[in-house]
């Protein structure tokens, strides 16, 4: 190659480049294998032969830092090329062509779990398109979560900071419109009166609400003479100490307002602390279809599941004394959760619900299933449930018992006419495993044949149920069984894969979960 065909001098190409020698021959090879004193003549010329050789190397050095600087040239001229390109690309760029409704729907896929204002803002930054959708899309701006994590998680609320926030949160609700709104409001600062002072400005768009009470909230909110036409779907969260009851605090207002006008009022999960009490008059009860008690005093309960018509769930806290009146609900369904041993047995003997449909017990949803919440001294769990179903003369289609239960109580509930129509099972077992015996009754299908979902909690692998019981008793069922989840402990899987394929392959749903 011609040194006209060359960018730059180099060595390897040009003919005025440098030569350097690669390859140096030893004047006197065999004094590097011996340790014999070379001669004076000998010394000379191995000096010289060196020095050429350090020539060498300084002129390769040189030439090594010019090619560098010569590829730092190269690099920086591609950079700035590929910059070039992408900022011309994003100008064709399928984005910026993109409709407005298909943006919108991007806009809440990202926003979705994040509706604070910081994430919000962004939309209204990046182009005159993305303000202008942004904006003129009401129900990006109908969700305001302003919690202590979300909003300021690494400074004390100042004043100065609240009005900030303020600012904020009422340029969101200029943007929100018409929009029905979802507030989430969880903060013990005093400075979140101010706040939630601003959402009951708009009370008339309430459609959700997750709120945390501190006394001066609750007094707030009772005092507000506020109406909520639109509101479906309430969480309250009662902050308040025990000196501090709920009931007290509502009866200081007259009437108490605040409650009185909920029309649309259907979902209302209620968090009490313990000690506190409930006023009947809080709530309509008798619109709810679903309502979630935690930490609900034994009597104010009673009390209450006359009056509700729908779908109930119950997690209490039991602290109050032995209730022994007789109460009947027409609630089609129970959860309970999270309570004591006292607490089920005064429930389930005072309770009478003919419309149950669905009646699930359990110690804690996030605790282990198998914590028992029946004492020894007190009647087994067996005969409180069976008791409870007979005065109730219901007829149960779903099951659910998270508490440790001897299998044979747990046949003897099963044998009941009253869960003869069952489709839907999930049981834990009392041992480490499921009995034989218990394993050949799931598998005959004159115990709760109407069976289509079974759900089995086991601390461990072994006894009756293995993989050969587990395909004898879905081939008796099948095809009115088509569901099963088996939660293990960390064991290996209790069903192969070529099991859960095959049985996949008859439309079976199987789940193991818990498995390694």
């Amino acid at each position: 190659m011609s040194q006209n065909a060359c960018h730059f001098l180099c060595s390897e190409h040009c003919a005025t480049a440098q030569r350097f020698e690669l390859n140096p021959q030893s004047p006197y090879p065999e004094l590097l294998l011996s340790n014999a004193i070379p001669s004076d003549f000998q010394a000379q010329e191995i000096k010289k032969t060196t020095g050429i050789v350090e020539a060498d190397i300084a002129g390769l050095n040189s030439e090594i830092a010019r090619l560098q600087r010569s590829m730092d040239a190269l690099i920086a001229q591609r950079t700035e090329l590929e910059r070039f390109a992408h900022d011309h690309r994003g100008v064709v760029s399928i984005v910026r062509c993109l409709p407005d409704d298909i943006l919108v729907e991007i806009f809440e896929h990202c926003l979705s779990g994040g509706w604070t204002f910081s994430a919000l803002k962004p939309m209204l930054l990046v182009s005159r398109q993305w303000h202008s959708v942004a904006s003129t899309s009401p129900h990006l701006w109908r969700h305001f979560v302003v919690t202590e994590s979300a909003t300021w998680p690494h400074f004390v609320m100042t004043e100065r900071a609240t009005q900030g926030l303020l600012k904020c949160l009422s340029f969101q609700l200029e943007l929100s419109a018409k929009a029905p709104l979802s507030i989430t409001l969880d903060t013990s600062t005093g400075r979140g009166v101010q706040i939630l002072q601003l959402f009951l400005d708009a009370s008339p768009r309430w459609e959700e609400a997750n709120l945390n009470l501190t006394p001066a909230y609750f007094r707030h909110l009772f005092a507000s003479n506020c109406a909520f036409p639109a509101l479906k779907r309430l969480t309250i969260n009662m902050l308040e100490p025990p000196e501090w009851p709920a009931a007290d605090i509502i009866r200081s207002f007259e009437p108490a307002p605040a409650f009185e006008s909920v029309p649309a009022l259907r979902e209302l999960l209620l968090w009490m602390t313990v000690g506190q009490r409930i006023d009947l008059h809080m709530f309509p009860w008798s619109r709810l279809r679903r309502c979630e008690l935690a930490g609900c005093h034994i009597e104010d309960l009673l009390q209450i599941l006359p009056l509700l018509s729908a779908d109930t769930r119950v997690f209490p806290i039991d602290e109050a004394p032995r209730f022994t009146s007789s109460v009947q609900s027409p609630i089609s369904a129970l959860e309970v959760g999270r309570c004591t041993a006292r607490f089920v047995e005064d429930l389930l003997n005072t309770l009478t619900t003919p419309s149950l449909k669905e009646l699930s017990i359990s110690t804690n949803l996030h605790w282990s299933p198998n914590f028992n919440i029946f004492d020894a001294h007190l009647p087994t769990a067996e005969s409180i449930i069976i008791m409870f179903l007979s005065r109730s003369a219901c007829a149960l289609t779903s099951l659910c018992l998270y508490v440790t239960i001897s299998d044979h109580d747990l046949l003897t509930i099963l044998e009941s006419p009253h869960v003869y129509g069952l489709v839907r099972l999930a049981i834990s077992s009392e041992s480490s495993t499921l009995s034989a015996e218990m394993v050949d009754a799931l598998t005959t299908r004159s115990l709760v044949p109407h069976l289509q979902s079974l759900d089995i909690n086991l601390p461990s692998r072994g006894g009756g149920l293995t993989e050969a019981t587990v395909l004898a008793m879905l081939e008796r069922r099948h095809p009115v069984l088509h569901t099963l989840r088996i939660t293990q402990e960390k064991v290996d899987p209790l069903l192969s894969q070529a099991a859960i394929e095959a049985l996949g392959a008859k439309g079976m749903e199987i789940m193991l979960r818990g498995c390694y």
